[in-house]
């Protein structure tokens, strides 16, 4: 809610260029980078008599993949949808037994797509969100996410690249700096430089995803998900892009799914006993908000959910839950409230709800009744990310910007490589009058957002702002830049 979500679809030349953009990065996820606006990194991948990737270098290569991909993609920053999403994952994760360290994200993309990247990192598009009909469907794509990485699969993927010729790796090289030239023809150097080993890559991968059939299904279950939950939506994709001859659906070009595997994955949830039923209500005013936010007119959002709500065409809740965003985007923001205070009556205790109070009355210029909520509610909901997010905003508006920064900082500790927490702290601290800690901040934020020339530059403006007996920080502002200077040489 704190950031506008773009209306479905989006077929304007920049969207049409981003789409085009997105499935690049998703076909060379396999090979551990990304092309970025400002330089090509490829990430030394260690020490190469490793059967695999140790988990160390993959983490390393995570980070740098999430900073390039944050520099090509739209990453929805939204955070109650990013705190539902970890939520999802984690639930998954804890009855995975690996070591892996994980990061659920979502892309603000209505392509049907899910992809796994280096280090852990997941990411889901909102239209795949859109898509699924219940959190069990939902939950089936991140859990097959999961065994992705939980089996190695990208680390196995780089160890049998590195066995191709010596041209095809050049030739897929080349590929990626055309398209990080925008051109089209870098996918299709892409396709034809890897044609002579073709059936090897599909033959591997249609592997990959059974043991990730399998292994995720074997996380729903444990995690009281309905395993009939992988079948079900996998079934619906298969009817979908049979019907528009194999091109509309971006998973199933990175996923390959036939009619056995879907077979497959029926015959296996069978074996499985009805999960305990699970309240879904977290995972239906998920949905909601994002369509509420994806909606580019109002007016229409309002009078849908209106219909919904006086028809009973929806649980009267969610319905309601929605009148109430698509009424705050409208600006209608005292009838906005009333509908979600009739919500809060009901159920004081759905944090979504008393999240949408504070966006509300901080939307409607009234921060020190968001921010008195926000207060109130992280008492009995500690750190929650969306309150903690609203509350050092409202803080700033009422003009203390101390105690928004000190939040921050707190915060920044769960969240050590979220760029608009270091955003919203460089604000605080240019309000506090540190510029120094401003432009370090926001150093941070442009080096997390793959703009490491940026970040350096920040940090020069960092230390003409110390003063030269503050040693112990322009120590460790020199420290930082010296990191990233190294960074941007190991790539150049």
């Amino acid at each position: 809610m704190c950031r506008n979500l773009p209306s479905y679809p989006d077929n304007s030349a920049t969207g049409v260029r981003a789409r085009r953009q997105y499935r690049f990065v998703l076909l060379l996820s396999l090979l551990l980078c990304l092309p970025t606006t400002q330089a090509i990194e490829l990430p030394d991948m260690g020490d190469t008599s490793e059967s695999y990737l140790s988990l160390t270098e993959e983490y390393r290569i995570g980070e740098a993949f999430m900073r390039n991909l944050r520099s090509a993609l739209h990453i929805v920053y939204d955070p109650e949808i990013e705190s539902y999403i970890t939520a999802l994952g984690e639930r998954l994760t804890t009855n995975s037994n690996s070591q892996q360290h994980f990061r659920f994200f979502v892309v603000d993309d209505p392509a049907i797509n899910a992809f796994a990247g280096p280090g852990g990192h997941i990411g889901i598009n909102t239209g795949l969100i859109m898509t699924s009909q219940t959190e069990s469907e939902l939950a089936s794509v991140v859990a097959h996410e999961i065994a992705h990485v939980t089996q190695r699969h990208l680390a196995r993927a780089f160890e049998a690249a590195k066995e191709r010729a010596v041209p095809t790796a050049a030739a897929i090289i080349a590929a990626i700096i055309l398209a990080s030239q925008g051109s089209e023809l870098g996918e299709a150097a892409l396709v034809t430089a890897m044609a002579s080993s073709t059936q090897t890559g599909i033959n591997f991968t249609r592997q990959n995803e059974k043991e990730a059939d399998r292994l995720g299904m074997t996380l729903l279950a444990a995690s009281n998900f309905d395993p009939q939950g992988m079948p079900a939506f996998f079934e619906r994709l298969y009817r979908h892009n049979k019907a528009y001859d194999n091109q509309s659906i971006e998973f199933l070009r990175t996923h390959p799914l036939t009619l056995s595997r879907v077979s497959d994955t029926r015959n296996r949830a069978a074996q499985y006993p009805p999960p305990e039923a699970h309240d879904e209500t977290s995972y239906l005013l998920i949905k909601t908000k994002i369509e509420v936010l994806s909606s580019d007119d109002s007016k229409k959002s309002i009078a849908q959910f209106k219909n919904r709500l006086e028809n009973n065409l929806s649980r009267p809740d969610i319905a309601r839950y929605g009148y109430a965003l698509s009424l705050a985007e409208g600006k209608k923001y005292n009838q906005a409230m009333r509908e979600i205070n009739t919500l809060i009556e009901q159920q004081p205790e759905r944090i979504n709800y008393q999240v949408a109070a504070a966006y509300i009355a901080y939307s409607a210029g009234d921060f020190a009744r968001a921010a008195a909520i926000c207060e109130e509610n992280l008492k009995i909901f500690p750190h929650d990310h969306a309150l903690t997010s609203l509350y050092s905003s409202a803080l700033m508006k009422l003009g203390d910007a101390k105690k928004a920064s000190a939040l921050l900082y707190e915060h920044l500790r769960r969240y050590p490589s979220h760029p608009q927490l270091y955003k919203a702290l460089a604000r605080s601290e240019y309000q506090n009058k540190n510029l120094s800690a401003s432009h370090e901040a926001l150093a941070e934020y442009y080096y997390l957002m793959g703009s490491t020339h940026s970040g350096i530059e920040q940090l020069d403006i960092a230390l003409k702002n110390t003063q030269p007996s503050n040693r112990s920080a322009i120590a460790r502002i020199k420290y930082r830049q010296t990191q990233m200077k190294k960074e941007l040489e190991a790539h150049e």
